[in-house]
Order: structure tokens, then sequence, then C-alpha cells
């Protein structure tokens, strides 16, 4: 029996201070030499709890 994956990917927002923590931490490229990109994805991962799961269902055949 074949399986097949699936992939859920659940974004949930954390309690209120984490995501002004987040902006913070965003913004950081803006007075410091960061690349943008590397601080807005390490205010995302602050400000949100991203939960990935890989499941494998049995595909009908």
């Amino acid at each position: 029996m074949l399986a097949r994956a699936s992939l859920t990917i659940h974004i949930a927002p954390y309690a209120l201070p984490m995501p002004l923590i987040g902006c913070g931490v965003a913004t950081l490229a803006s007075w410091v030499d960061v690349p943008l990109a590397a601080a807005a994805l390490a205010g995302f991962f602050i400000a949100f709890n991203v939960r990935v799961r890989l499941t494998r269902r049995p595909a009908q055949v």
C-alpha cells in the first residue's frame, strides 16, 4: 500500500508582548547592519507560533 504525505502548517500569534518584541526585532535592520530578510524572519518567528506536521495517510488504490 502506498502512503501519501501531507504537510500541515499552523500559524498562531503568541500572547501580547511577543508580537511587540517581534516587531522590534524586525526593525533592527534599520538601525544595525543586519540583512532585512533575516531581521524580518526572526521577528516573525518571535511573534508567531509556527507548527509544522508531516503526516502519512494510506492512499486508496
